[in-house]
């Protein structure tokens, strides 16, 4: 069975990017294995599917990415047209001397009651600034949905380190036990030795030693699968009892291409992170615009329909109706000193927004490195410690037979025994290691797919017995 860690790379040039990061969840909700969640036991895709409907810290990324496609309405909003109803209730005393319309030496006190009600429409002729709000609320959607597109590659990475951690326990654990059976079988044959009179006391004591050792390993992977798997529940929202394992004959593949400028290409173009420091780039610039802009003129197309009922005054007793429509420009001319505090402002904020962006892509591009070197290399260290697993397994047969024949010491068994079980440990790790490097890689890169995780999924087997 061979996993080839570059997943399927090719779905890239014929799906968006952003049809990628919606479909993600629906494959793994189509792929996860229903009874898993009867059982209690479970595999990779089933746990990332729970992961993506249980976990509050998606579901939060999820929800403020709702949100935040909601900016782009409300900008558009602004710059359709606005219409209203108005009403005005107002008890008025009024007192006139003097001239009035025409009239010399009135002198005229009322008291009286004056409502009027009606409509208003105001739509945007030119608003500069309403404008790049638009612009603005676009880019501030599209950096949400690259945040949820982050949160769910980061989210999809601790569930597989989590799953990989528990796996890696359990074949401690495993690891623990067979050294554990195959101590207790050399201390009963040391035993046997002793009373026959080929062994002494320190051999005993040193077989009995070894096994408490074992004992001892073989508690701590206890501990070590019960937290991994309290991990593993915590990010995906339920209990397992049990993980489908990799087989012990699964091939690993090398990331390819096997050129680490090609990866790191990939990574300043599309990973996630530096794509939003480039937005905000953007979104700065569009700042300063809109200061800039602020003492610009605007324009607005007024119309008003209203009713007004006086009760009296110096016009007397009149019902009015009254319709119009015009033009307003409003031009600031001062504002008491805003406009330039906030334009010096935005170009602070801009300055601030390209240096993150080049603190971002240094460190993703540095990451990026780091994880391809991992992933080439830890191949290199899968193939060794099974070369250096394979001459222990070797080594112990071989010492083995030359502790039944006299030849060897008890000593030298129990060493070539503890090295046999390390070397184990070291290869079983070691696999985990490089399928997580793997995927670090592919998300460093922007190419995290479902898929990669699914042809990890395909291979895996179901457990043991508990």
């Amino acid at each position: 069975m061979r996993v080839d860690t570059q997943g399927q790379g090719r779905v890239r040039a014929i799906h968006s990017r952003r049809w990628r990061s919606r479909a993600a969840v629906c494959v793994l909700l189509a792929c996860a294995p229903t009874t898993f969640a009867q059982t209690g036991d479970g595999d990779l895709l089933a746990v990332c599917n729970d992961a993506l409907q249980n976990n509050a810290g998606y579901r939060a990324a999820r929800a403020e990415y709702q949100a935040a496609r909601e900016l782009l309405p409300q900008a558009q909003g602004k710059l359709l047209p606005q219409l209203g109803l108005r009403a005005q209730y107002d008890w008025l005393h009024e007192h006139i001397t003097g001239d009035y319309f025409g009239v010399i030496g009135i002198d005229r006190e009322d008291h009286f009651d004056q409502s009027s009600y009606g409509v208003r429409l105001t739509q945007a002729l030119y608003r500069p600034d309403a404008v790049l709000a638009k612009q603005q609320a676009a880019l501030r959607v599209q950096q949400a949905e690259l945040k949820l597109r982050a949160a769910q590659d980061q989210l999809l990475l601790e569930v597989a380190e989590a799953y990989f951690t528990a796996l890696a326990a359990e074949d401690a654990l495993r690891f623990a036990r067979a050294e554990t059976l195959a101590l207790r079988e050399q201390l009963a044959q040391v035993r046997s030795r002793e009373a026959a009179g080929l062994a002494i006391d320190a051999h005993v004591k040193a077989a009995q030693a070894q096994l408490q050792l074992a004992l001892a390993r073989e508690t701590e992977a206890v501990d070590a699968i019960a937290n991994a798997l309290t991990r593993l529940e915590a990010l995906a929202g339920r209990p397992y009892s049990r993980l489908r394992g990799l087989p012990p004959n699964l091939t690993l593949l090398p990331p390819q291409p096997a050129d680490v400028e090609v990866w790191t290409a990939r990574a300043e173009r599309d990973n996630p992170w530096i794509r939003l420091q480039h937005l905000g780039v953007d979104l700065a610039a569009l700042g300063h615009e809109r200061a800039r802009k602020a003492e610009w003129p605007v324009l607005d197309l007024l119309a008003d329909a209203f009713r007004l009922d006086a009760g009296g005054g110096a016009a007397g007793e009149r019902d009015e109706d009254q319709t119009r429509i015009g033009v307003v420009m409003t031009l600031p001319l001062y504002a008491g000193g805003q406009v330039e505090a906030t334009k010096r402002q935005t170009l602070a904020l801009q300055s601030q927004a390209a240096a993150e962006l080049d603190d971002v892509r240094a460190r993703v591009l540095r990451d990026t490195r780091i994880a391809y070197r991992n992933s080439a290399s830890g191949l290199l260290r899968v193939e060794a410690h099974k070369r250096a697993l394979d001459a222990a397994i070797a080594a112990e047969a071989s010492t083995r037979g030359g502790f039944e024949a006299g030849t060897l010491s008890n000593t030298d068994l129990l060493t070539a025994i503890e090295r046999r079980y390390e070397a184990e440990r070291d290869h079983a790790n070691a696999r985990y290691r490089f399928l997580m490097a793997s995927l670090r890689l592919k998300s460093l890169a922007g190419n995290l797919l479902v898929a990669d995780l699914a042809q990890i999924n395909r291979v895996l087997e179901a457990p043991g017995p508990p």
